[in-house]
């Protein structure tokens, strides 16, 4: 299983997640971005397109 790590601060706000995620997991809350794990299936789309690297793929145990 697979889960999304986002560093807030590092975020710019370039929306480029938001557009590229399939699941439509990830959305804007107040100024930062929060990941939907119940719909977030860890396809890593989002980590690819980041221009800044604020968001990470970390592998859990199942």
């Amino acid at each position: 299983m697979s889960i999304l790590i986002a560093e807030v601060g590092a975020c710019q706000g370039c929306g480029a997640c938001l557009l590229t995620c399939p699941e439509h997991a990830i959305r804007p809350d107040g100024g930062t971005l929060l990941v939907r794990p119940d719909r977030c299936t860890g396809c890593g789309e989002c980590v690819e397109v980041c221009p800044v690297d604020a968001i990470t793929l970390v592998e859990t145990a199942s």
